[in-house]
């Protein structure tokens, strides 16, 4: 198995790390709301500032050239390729406010797409009661609805490649759930996918989701140095080094086999990077 390699080194904890079609790689910096841009291949030049979104979080790219950005105060966002935010797609759904948008799935079949609402502004130890997360799913017209709710934190989330299947975790109670896509994009009752391992003396929680080509998911495991690989039978099939402890997201590039991790070297409030990894 290969090793992470330094590919960047910040100054603040990374998020929300995808790989667009032309080869460049997008995170984001939470915490001072700046999204970054650079090449992955080396061109001899460093990131450079894209968009300021406040409290960037999870991002997509679509296949028109324009991005899908969570904005963690509360709204889902859509800026054009050169980052201007050109519309404020939401800020509530179904008469209430957005908590802390996380995460963004695109749906290429139904067009639109799926996001999380964490329901807390920080991952609570323990619920009592219904727990506060949400997935929104956003249609092709713009319209916004609930399709799921009840989840303990939700953060990463990822729709499985026939668009059949919709992934989402649950940070508090360490799991993956899996729901059944209707041919409307509203979701079936959810199956428990996995249990995410912990680790003995550490604060382990399951994080983003990126999809393989080949239905696997890539499931940032937070506080762990590590990704988790599962099958789509929910196996846990390989259990990568992320080079980040607090592993955030993983952008994949597919076209070269090789993985970007963006997280806090140690923690969210010091210095972050992006590790890369050959797949």
């Amino acid at each position: 198995m290969s090793e992470p390699e330094l590919f960047l080194r910040c100054d603040h904890y990374t998020e929300g790390a995808v790989v667009a079609p032309d080869g460049r790689l997008y995170f984001s910096m939470t915490q001072i709301s700046t999204i970054s841009v650079v090449a992955t291949q080396n061109d001899g030049r460093g990131p450079r500032l894209w968009s300021c979104v406040p409290g960037a979080n999870g991002h997509a790219v679509a296949p028109d050239g324009t991005h899908i950005v969570m904005s963690s105060t509360g709204a889902f966002l859509r800026l054009d390729e050169s980052g201007r935010i050109t519309r404020v797609l939401a800020t509530q759904a179904d008469g209430e406010d957005l908590i802390y948008p996380n995460g963004v799935a695109l749906d290429p079949h139904r067009g639109g797409f799926f996001a999380t609402d964490s329901g807390y502004k920080t991952t609570p130890k323990r619920i009592d009661g219904k727990p506060k997360g949400r997935i929104v799913r956003v249609a092709r017209d713009d319209r916004v609805s609930v399709v799921a709710d009840g989840i303990a934190y939700a953060n990463g989330v990822g729709l499985s490649p026939d668009g059949r299947t919709l992934y989402a975790t649950a940070s508090t109670t360490r799991q993956i759930w899996s729901y059944p896509v209707r041919n409307d994009g509203t979701l079936g009752s959810r199956v428990l996918f996995a249990d995410v391992p912990t680790l003995p003396g550490e604060v382990t929680v399951p994080d983003g989701i990126t999809m393989g080509d080949d239905g696997s998911l890539y499931v940032a495991h937070f506080g762990a140095r590590e990704v988790l690989l599962y099958a789509r039978d929910g196996t846990l099939v390989r259990r990568i080094p992320s080079g980040n402890r607090c592993t955030s997201h993983v952008g994949l590039d597919a076209a070269r086999a090789r993985a970007y991790i963006s997280g806090g070297l140690e923690d969210e409030s010091g210095p972050g990077a992006i590790f890369t990894i050959e797949l």
